[in-house]
């Protein structure tokens, strides 16, 4: 066997491969004694049909799996001889059988560019440390009387903060968009609604039925309503004024505290640690950051590929050349970040075990309230392997990182 080896790009391998004639010639004697023993044919018995009359009954089919055996032979030979390990399912094109036997094909495969890989022990990483701990206490504080809050029906008209019950149908020109929705809970100025229906609902009593035109932006992300302008046509059913629960011993012990004193040490305890949390993610961001400037390569298109669909998934968004033109820049960092992990990985003997993703799913279940089994086949995906390597990876630089 015989093969060239290109590196048109440096993460893409391309093998020009040739299997000698006589390969396929004893490839083919081989098959043809091996079916000659279980071959039927009518007129002959098993075991006792001509080889003239194999050869003219399987004519090419007999070449194309004997040409099939040896390309899956030569695949593998030439596999295991490259030191460079495919990332990609490796696949094989133009291929030819000339007359005289000779078998020849393409193999291309991606591979992580061979790159020095730089220091990644010792960064230097600048603690962040959050402020703004009262308003924070104050917000959270205010959380929970929003969720203990009551709905008092009010005789007066609507105003704002007000909240009112109504039904509505959407309409885009003259045909009804979606189905009607019924007692749906609107607070007025929420920026969630348009600013067209809270003006309308302003000043509005049960029974009383209001109009409001508004225009998608230009930039929607669904390219069939960006700039379409739709009304909403709707019958007000309630008038409701929020109450918001008095902050004393009572509220405290309504959300199942002892005191309000346990119920601020509480919020204290919570806030400090989602602080410690987005303290350490902030110097993991860091280390991504230093890494990925540091280290100048192409990553594997299909890396890239991989990393534009978690994106897309991950925060909803469509499969438009407008979306795909944003996030590429995003996910080329994050595939040549995916190469880095791999080689600290392989240089520190680092893998995600099946006793790591067990416990895992276990642990996701829990707090999901969902079957192990069911969330262990998530868990047990490429895709959150390499996750959970990342992570691994990233607490350890954190972990040797000079933190000022």
């Amino acid at each position: 066997m015989e093969k060239t080896v290109r590196s048109p790009k440096e993460w893409l391998r391309e093998i020009d491969v040739t299997i000698e004639p006589e390969r396929l010639r004893t490839k083919l004697e081989d098959l043809l004694v091996e079916y000659q023993t279980k071959a039927v044919v009518p007129g002959f018995r098993v075991g006792k049909v001509p080889r003239a009359v194999l050869e003219r009954r399987l004519g090419d089919k007999l070449q194309s799996a004997a040409a099939e055996e040896l390309i899956e032979d030569a695949i593998r030979e030439v596999l295991a001889d490259d030191s460079v390990k495919p990332v990609n399912q490796p696949r094989f094109t133009n291929m030819e059988i000339t007359p005289d036997k000779t078998i020849k094909f393409q193999l291309s495969y991606e591979a992580i560019p061979d790159f020095q890989l730089k220091e990644y022990v010792g960064l230097a990483l600048k603690r962040q440390v959050p402020t703004g701990f009262e308003a924070e206490f104050e917000r959270r504080l205010q959380e929970l009387r929003e969720k203990c809050a009551t709905f008092k029906p009010v005789s007066r008209p609507a105003r704002e903060h007000d909240f009112v019950v109504v039904d509505y149908k959407t309409y885009l020109g003259d045909a009804e968009a979606g189905k009607p929705r019924s007692n749906v809970m609107m607070e007025l100025g929420d920026p969630m609604n348009t600013p067209e229906a809270n003006t309308a609902l302003v000043g509005t009593r049960p029974g009383d039925e209001r109009t409001a035109t508004s225009t998608f932006p230009p930039d929607h992300s669904d390219n069939a309503l960006a700039g379409k302008t739709f009304t909403c046509e709707f019958t007000v059913r309630d008038v409701k004024e929020r109450i918001l629960p008095e902050i004393n011993e009572e509220f405290a012990t309504d959300l199942g505290f002892e005191s309000m004193d346990k119920l601020r040490i509480e919020i204290n305890e919570s806030i400090l640690v989602d602080r410690k949390r987005l303290e350490r993610n902030g110097l993991k961001n860091q280390a991504f950051d230093i890494l990925t400037a540091e280290h100048q390569f192409e990553p594997p298109e299909s890396w890239v590929e991989s990393s534009l669909d978690r994106l897309r998934t991950q925060y909803d968004l469509p499969e438009d050349n407008s979306t795909r033109e944003k996030l590429v820049p995003v996910a080329q960092k994050w595939a040549k970040f995916d190469c880095i992990v791999a080689r600290i990985a392989e240089k520190e003997g680092i893998t995600v075990t099946e006793e790591e993703l067990k416990q895992q799913a276990e642990e996701v279940a829990e707090e999901s309230k969902r079957p192990v089994e069911e969330v262990g086949s998530m868990l047990g995906s490429t895709v959150y392997k390499n996750q959970l390597l990342r992570e691994k990876i990233l607490k350890l630089v954190v972990d040797k990182a000079n933190v000022a």
